[in-house]
């Protein structure tokens, strides 16, 4: 089952990133508002990969557990647009009439919860889609779960492991938050390690795969053959501690205390 394409469960499992979604749907919209854009992109997405089973997830109001490890975190962030967060209320009322299961655990990210629920889907004999505009989710591909990201920029597009690999030099899934602790990700407010941008955090990790065998050796660092080595090789040691805290903050958790079941989140006849 595990090295099986999406396609061949009969137990399909679709997992909608709520919060990420709705703020795509209000600002690709005029007027400003999340509930046609929102339920149009879930209607669709059914129709398209016709799950068997289907959740929703939501954030939390703030602080996360990361806001509490790095108080900076998404500061740089502006503030929520008037009516958002109410549409945002609508919406999980919406939800609720419909019958569709849905989401929420205080002090983790809706991003966890999907990491959770696909993790606990995947030992459970699901094929897993995520719908989301969020990149960060393609840490959660593999052979049995495929990440599909809307964007306001570029049309949507569908992430298995190799295309995974593609978006991010040839790095595999598992590795993106290695590479976003040293390259730093603007998105999220999290520096990386001043001095190591997207080139050097690919060409490293390119040859020791991920954080820890970085660190095992930072001299052999020092003589690779990429621009700057012995440079790159300081400013890893200088910052050993920020690049460890920095992978912590982009790392998604996939042990949260979700109570849902996913077996009962079988799609309904409820209009979608």
């Amino acid at each position: 089952m595990a090295n099986e394409p999406v396609s061949n469960s009969p137990k399909q499992l679709l997992l909608f990133d709520g919060h990420a979604l709705a703020f795509h749907s209000w600002f690709t919209s005029y007027p400003n508002e999340v509930m046609p854009g929102f339920f149009g992109m879930l209607k669709a997405s059914i129709r398209k990969h016709t799950p068997t089973h289907v959740i929703v997830t939501f954030d939390p109001p703030p602080p996360t557990f990361r806001h509490k490890l790095y108080p900076d975190y998404k500061a740089n962030r502006p503030p929520v647009p008037d009516g958002l967060l109410e549409d945002c209320e609508r919406v999980r009322e919406r939800l609720e009439s419909l019958d569709v299961v849905f989401c929420t655990v205080q002090g983790y990210e809706a991003d966890d919860v999907l990491g959770t629920l696909s993790t606990r889907a995947s030992v459970s004999g699901f094929q897993t889609m995520i719908l989301t505009s969020d990149l960060d989710l393609l840490q959660l591909v593999s052979p049995i779960t495929e990440v599909e990201v809307f964007s306001q920029y570029w049309a949507k597009r569908s992430f298995d492991v190799e295309a995974a690999k593609r978006r991010f030099g040839g790095l595999a899934p598992e590795n993106i938050p290695d590479y976003k602790a040293l390259a730093g990700d603007t998105s999220d407010n999290l520096p990386g390690v001043p001095g190591i941008g997207a080139v050097a955090a690919t060409a490293v990790l390119g040859e020791y795969g991920n954080l820890d065998k970085v660190y095992e050796d930072l001299e052999a660092i020092s003589k690779l053959p990429i621009r700057g080595a012995r440079r790159v090789s300081r400013l890893l040691a200088e910052h050993r501690e920020q690049a460890f805290l920095m992978r912590t903050l982009t790392t998604i958790v996939c042990d949260v205390p979700v109570d849902v079941d996913i077996d009962g989140a079988l799609i309904k006849e409820s209009g979608l």
